[in-house]
């Protein structure tokens, strides 16, 4: 749940992070703002697949102390010569103690950074299980046009519970 695409919360949207100059120093910061620890690696490009939408950061420099990607120096928000196939991506050592369908603004200092394969915002269609002793049982919830909620039995089968499970990634 640590590892994934960098991704980042600017003005109300998700956008990725170019690769240029990005090096290690700059991904520990992601971690630690995440609660995962230091990186360990820094994969390779399209590791874990390659964003859409805005690209808001190129050539980040960090120095290390910032508690925040978004205090690190670059170019400045969408100002970039970059392509989606440059997405940054990193592997922490850590783990947060989140499920995967948390919400974003529940990551640790309400963090404005998340990594791909923890935590995404939702969008129309996201599902979440809640009220289960685990991630992978509970009430199904939908998210639609910016809201939570239910679903109702009538119709419910065997088959709609497989699509609920393979969506949430428990199988």
């Amino acid at each position: 749940r640590c590892q994934g695409r960098v991704e980042i919360l600017y003005n109300g949207s998700w956008g990725t992070v170019c690769d240029d100059d990005w090096d290690i120093v700059d991904a520990n910061v992601v971690c630690r703002q995440l609660g995962c620890g230091h990186a360990i690696v820094l994969p390779a490009a399209m590791t874990f697949g390659q964003g859409s939408g805005p690209i808001f950061l190129d050539n980040v420099d960090c120095k290390g102390w910032e508690a925040a990607l978004s205090e690190c120096w670059s170019h400045g928000w969408g100002i970039h010569n970059c392509y989606h196939y440059e997405d940054v991506a990193v592997v922490c050592n850590g783990l947060v103690a989140l499920p995967c369908h948390a919400a974003c603004s529940d990551l640790p200092g309400g963090s404005n950074v998340l990594l791909t394969t923890c935590c995404h915002p939702p969008g129309d269609g996201s599902i979440r299980l809640v009220s289960g002793t685990d991630t992978c049982q509970g009430r199904v919830e939908i998210f639609y046009h910016g809201n939570w909620g239910t679903v109702c039995d009538d119709d419910w089968g065997l088959s709609d519970a497989s699509v609920v499970c393979k969506q949430v990634g428990c199988g």
